[in-house]
């Protein structure tokens, strides 16, 4: 395994570690939160109910060639898994220095989008938002890039300030019919001890049209800015853009505490918590997502005294927790370097994701190998990451 894969490897396993703390950090009962780390691939996961998308395609002669690329890297790379913590720590350092170099390097660009990336790779405060207001200024219709702002606002404004109320009225304007933006705004009103208003954005957050929290669009927009401006390969640049996108997840914590602490309190705030809830474990496309869509579901109803529905919530979290714990012991990690291994798989899963949400495309590309392996049952490595 080659260093710039190994430290992809580590920046994905470091990334899920940071969104469980990060989700978890408001709680003080973390096991009642059914919270689950988004995971780029696992084969035996149960297909969820059809979505109206047409189902997208995985390239046969590509899924074929990356299969047999797993087949050829499987010995070296079992042989190499075992990493000491001063050989972590030096890819952690290596990967610091090269995030730095890469967003002074995009810094530098006229491209709004270069410019985002910049900033979400910039450790100082003051500079990050520089970048933000610049890649703003030249393209304000953007709403994942006005989404991002607002996000990296509302956890700094504290230490930082930022135009926070001007960068929340631009998101609404390009992006008022998502409910991520709209429950972004209502914690931001509700951590400011401005309820009136937080529960008119929550009302919309529950009746909005869709539910996008651009976690597919972090992760191309960060591959690309790693192309743009560094030599590693595709696969690195992939397996890094994911972790650090999983890294960058909004920050649910604030939703639940906002919902747990208001249901208790208010009708009004219960029944608009628990539309939101609904409403992305519908919509949502992330297994993160929605597994924060059915914690708000059960606290709300909790807070209703509807106990009978708020267990009927729980049944299912825990039902979709023994689902993820019983594909993750079938899980190797091989499977999930077919994703990496090139672009057009890279995007097909995506796209997969986008349409059809995380589980489905999980399990398509599951169903994918599995056809093709009995085409060409002389691909018999791969059985054992099946």
């Amino acid at each position: 395994m080659t260093s710039a894969r190994r430290l992809s490897v580590i920046v994905v396993s470091i990334a899920a570690l940071i969104v469980l703390a990060y989700v978890f950090g408001q709680r003080d009962e973390p096991d009642e939160t059914e919270v689950a780390a988004p995971t780029p691939i696992s084969a035996g996961v149960p297909l969820a109910a059809a979505t109206a998308s047409t189902p997208t395609e995985f390239p046969a002669a590509e899924l074929r060639s990356a299969l047999t690329d797993v087949c050829s890297n499987a010995a070296t790379d079992s042989a190499d898994r075992e990493w000491t913590q001063e050989e972590i720590q030096t890819q952690i350092d290596a990967f610091n220095e090269q995030k730095q170099t890469l967003s002074e390097s995009l810094s530098a660009s006229s491209s709004a989008e270069h410019l985002h990336v910049a900033a979400l790779l910039e450790d100082d405060p003051a500079s990050r938002f520089e970048l933000l207001n610049a890649a703003i200024l030249r393209n304000t219709s953007d709403p994942f890039l006005v989404w991002g702002a607002v996000q990296i606002c509302s956890e700094a404004i504290e230490a930082m300030p930022c135009p926070l109320r001007d960068w929340e009225r631009l998101l609404i304007a390009v992006d008022g019919q998502n409910s991520e933006s709209w429950i972004r705004v209502a914690a931001n009103r509700y951590a400011a001890s401005d309820y009136d208003e937080a529960l008119e954005a929550m009302r919309h957050a529950s009746t909005a049209a869709e539910s996008r929290a651009y976690w597919t669009e972090m992760i191309e927009m960060i591959e690309r800015g790693f192309a743009a401006g560094s030599d590693f390969g595709f696969p690195e640049r992939a397996g890094m853009a994911f972790g650090f996108a999983a890294s960058e997840l909004p920050r649910y914590g604030d939703y639940v505490k906002m919902c747990e602490e208001r249901s208790s309190q208010s009708v009004d705030w219960g029944y608009a918590c628990l539309a939101y809830g609904e409403l992305v474990e519908s919509q949502g496309k992330t297994e993160m997502g929605v597994a924060i869509a059915r914690s708000i579901q059960r606290l709300a109803l909790e807070g209703l005294g509807e106990a009978e529905k708020a267990a009927e919530v729980q049944r299912r979290i825990e039902a979709r927790r023994q689902e993820r714990l019983d594909s993750i012991k079938d899980r190797n990690p091989a499977i999930e370097r077919l994703i990496f291994s090139n672009p057009t798989l890279f995007s097909a899963y995506l796209a997969a994701i986008r349409s059809e949400g995380e589980e489905n495309a999980r399990h398509r590309i599951g169903i994918e190998i599995e056809r093709l392996l009995k085409q060409q049952p002389e691909l018999a490595c791969t059985a054992e990451i099946m």
